[in-house]
Formats: C-alpha cells, structure tokens, sequence
C-alpha cells in the first residue's frame, strides 16, 4: 500500500460556498465557506475514503492526467491512519535539571508539550475534537 496519493480536482465558486469535486471519485465533494477550509476538508474526505476502499480490499483509482484549471489535493496517509486510533512511541530526552526541577514543581505534563511543540515546529495544526 501506498503512503502518498494526490488526485485532481475541480473547484466551482458559488456565492457562499466553494465546492471541490474529485475527478477521480464520482459523488465525493466537499463544500466550504473559504479556501484554506475547503482544502483541509478535501484532505480529509479523500484519505478517508481511500482507507475505505483499501479496507475493502480495493485498490484506489489511478488519478487522471492532468486537467486544465485542475488542483491536485493530496493525503499522506499514516496521518489520517492515526486519527483514529493515535499510536504513540517511546522517546528519550535530555533536558536541563532546572527545567526539569521547574516543571515537576508545576506538574507539567512532558509528553503533552512535547506533541505539542514538534506540531508547532511542523507548523501542523491541532485538530479540534468534540467531546
């Protein structure tokens, strides 16, 4: 299987909304109020349904050739993989005892800032979930 899949896409602009279709996927599109929205949407509902369909045992379509006034939308799948079930690993690191002492003091949680700090490095926006 694959880790990274880019398909193309055609983008109509209607009064409220901007709506993006999949070329490549008959009846997947995704609707937002504006453009940074809409990708992050499409991102989602295209490596969804390719974990669908490879969970179907199905491969994915091949993307089409490429399309005049097209924009290609693409997923890195382990990502999305791990949104729903999130694995962690075990790491080791070094840092100064007075950071360490200061810290402890003030229960801060090591693992959490450090998810959260290699995101921020990443410039990977937390993702909001209810509940």
């Amino acid at each position: 299987m694959k880790n990274n899949y880019t398909y193309p896409a055609k983008i109509n602009r209607e009064e409220k909304e901007i709506i993006l279709e999949f070329m490549d996927f008959p009846g997947l599109a995704v609707s937002a109020g504006q453009e940074t929205d809409l990708i992050e949407s499409a991102q989602e509902a295209l490596a969804l349904t390719i974990l669908d369909l490879i969970s179907q045992s199905k491969e994915p379509p091949r993307a089409s050739a490429p399309a005049e006034g097209a924009v290609y939308v693409h997923v890195w799948l382990p990502y999305y993989k791990n949104m729903a079930k999130e694995v962690y690993v075990k790491k080791t690191v070094t840092i100064p005892q007075w950071l360490d002492m200061l810290a402890r003091e003030n229960k801060v949680n090591f693992s959490a800032c450090l998810v959260k700090g290699i995101k921020e490095e990443l410039g990977i926006a937390e993702r909001k979930t209810d509940g």
